[in-house]
């Protein structure tokens, strides 16, 4: 009796304070994320390029290349790449900067015209409505200059290339290392944990990496396309738009639907007619479903097979935490969680909760 007594106590403060820690936790790691997002940002891209880049690292290393040649060659070819690509799309934004005040010029007209078609519909002026009359959609307009705001979030092209260096060297360590990390497991734990670490860590390699190969190829796909329909109807600033699909294709469900809006909406200012725009949102829509609906679900076959609902939430969360970078890796990271969830007998009833279709 007396021993139960003693017992009691403990049962009942063990899960409150298991709860209480886990919260705490929680807020703890939520703030680590957002202070140390200058950190923590690279390495994850890095992390998740990696799983891109290690197919090149292996199949150069089967061929008897160095390790070290190996990931130094695979680096340079990631970096001539990127250099080319950045300098492109960065030509693109700058020609947009400098061009954009033309079509700002637009925007006002299409506004101003807009405004007297409402009172034509509505029978009397905008001015003497309550709705409009608290705030002149033209001024406030033409103070706020889109172009700068492009400019200031896309930063110096040497701004540029300073990240990518950072990310560069977080690949060249997590590139070399991955060779090592599974002689330093067998080494750190017993044999048989050793094995199920080296499994875990297996399967989220193998599934991640299908993933993000398989999108990687999706979205390229789609945006040389879309690069083709831009230069077809002579759209300006045609790389940066197929560069922003290439990118937003990242995203699911939405991101290609914004990714999309972006050029068609822009196309209303260059043509300043439907007709043109109508066309070339119907040819990305047929180009979004054919490469969402038939080329990526072959590639990726059941793939990471996580739940809709869980994915919108994700995005939300680390779109809140991380801004578009933070949607882009969501479902990655998402993925990485409920592979290793899966992996302990304790934290599988999590996972279930998380995968899509049984």
């Amino acid at each position: 009796m007396t021993g139960g007594k003693s017992n009691n106590p403990l049962q009942v403060e063990n899960p409150l304070l298991n709860l209480t820690l886990g919260i705490i936790l929680s807020i703890v790691t939520i703030w680590i994320l957002i202070i140390g997002k200058t950190i923590i940002i690279p390495f994850m891209v890095a992390l998740f390029l990696t799983f891109i880049l290690d197919p090149v690292v292996t199949f150069l290393t089967r061929y008897k290349v160095p390790l070290g040649l190996s990931v130094f060659l695979t680096l340079v070819i990631f970096f001539i790449i990127l250099y080319l690509l950045g300098m492109l799309i960065y030509a693109n934004v700058q020609l947009f900067v400098k061009q954009f005040p033309q079509y700002q010029d637009r925007i006002f007209d299409t506004l101003k015209s807009f405004n007297h078609q409402l009172e034509i519909w509505i029978g009397r002026p905008i001015k003497s409505s309550h709705v409009w009359k608290q705030i002149n959609w033209v001024e406030a307009l033409q103070r706020f200059s889109i172009a700068k705001g492009v400019l200031s979030s896309v930063g110096t092209f040497v701004t540029f290339l300073l990240k990518m260096l950072i990310v560069v060297v977080f690949i060249a360590y997590l590139l070399t290392g991955k060779r090592n990390l599974e002689k330093k497991i067998k080494m750190a734990f017993p044999a048989e944990r050793a094995e199920r670490i080296v499994n875990i860590i297996d399967n989220v390699t193998t599934q991640v990496q299908k993933y993000l190969g398989a999108k990687t190829v999706v979205s390229l796909i789609t945006g040389v396309v879309s690069l083709i329909i831009f230069y077809f109807f002579g759209l300006d600033f045609a790389i940066f738009w197929a560069f922003l699909i290439f990118l937003f294709n990242f995203i699911p469900s939405i991101g290609s639907v914004i990714a999309s809006i972006l050029p068609v909406s822009f196309s209303l200012l260059q043509y300043g007619s439907l007709s043109r725009a109508f066309w070339i949102l119907l040819l990305l829509t047929i180009l979004q479903l054919a490469m969402g609906n038939i080329v990526e679900p072959r590639l990726m076959g059941r793939s990471l097979n996580l739940s809709p609902l869980i994915v919108i939430l994700s995005l939300i969360f680390w779109g809140y935490i991380w801004g578009v970078v933070g949607m882009i890796l969501a479902v990655p990271i998402l993925g990485t969680i409920t592979i290793i969830l899966e992996n302990f007998e304790s934290l599988r009833f999590i996972s279930v909760f998380f995968r899509g279709k049984a």
